[in-house]
Parts: C-alpha cells; structure tokens; sequence
C-alpha cells in the first residue's frame, strides 16, 4: 500500500493514531457514562426532595432509590465495556489510562451513590 501524497505518514504511524484516537474516545465515553450516573444521582435526591411530602414517605424514597440504582447500573456497564474496549485497542503503541484510576473513579462515584442511598433513608 503506497501512502497518499503530502501526508508524511506511512501505514504504521496511521495505526498508530487511530489506536490513540480510539481509546480517547474511549475515555470520553467513559466521562460521558460518569456524567450520567451523576445526573441519576442529583434526580434521586430531587426526587427525594421534591416529593417527600406527597403521598406516603417511602413511596418518594423508593422512587429516588431506583434512581440510585441506576447510577450504580450504568457505572458499572461503563466501566465494563470501557475495559473490553481498550483491552481490544491497547497495543504496544497506545495505552490507556491506568486501571487504577479508572477503578478509583468508579468505585469513589459508586461510594457516593451509596451515601446518597443512605441520606434518602433517614429520617429528617
């Protein structure tokens, strides 16, 4: 395969970036997911908050806790395709972002979803 006139880079190099583009893409996407279990986690405590004072309490606190459930559902889905996606995209070339981090990021938005399953629970 020749490489197209003006752009300096043969087929190893474009490898190369395409690789790197992907697992950017990746982790966007991961930010992205984060960002909606966030959003499920404000929604349960506006849920909460919202309506408290119609109808029975646990009905409104049943409610936002499906909601915390969610946000636990989708970090966990995220976090899971995020890791067969780079695990199919990693080569000696590109790597991805420490697996470390990824799993403190996860497991410290996971902790405050549980805090937030617990603040909806008390009384108060």
């Amino acid at each position: 395969m020749t490489e197209p006139s003006g752009t300096g880079q043969g087929p190893g190099e474009r490898t190369t970036l395409a690789g790197d583009r992907t697992l950017l893409a990746n982790e966007r996407t991961l930010a992205a997911w984060w960002r909606t279990a966030m959003t499920a986690l404000a929604a349960a405590v506006g849920f909460a908050k919202l309506f408290g004072g119609a109808g029975p309490p646990w009905l409104a606190r049943a409610g936002a806790s499906l909601l915390v459930l969610l946000s636990l559902l989708v970090l966990a889905v995220a976090f899971r395709n995020h890791r067969r996606t780079a695990a199919r995209v990693e080569n000696e070339y590109a790597a991805s972002a420490p697996k470390a981090t990824l799993w403190l990021g996860t497991l410290l938005l996971a902790a405050v979803a549980l805090i937030v399953a617990a603040a909806i629970w008390l009384p108060g």
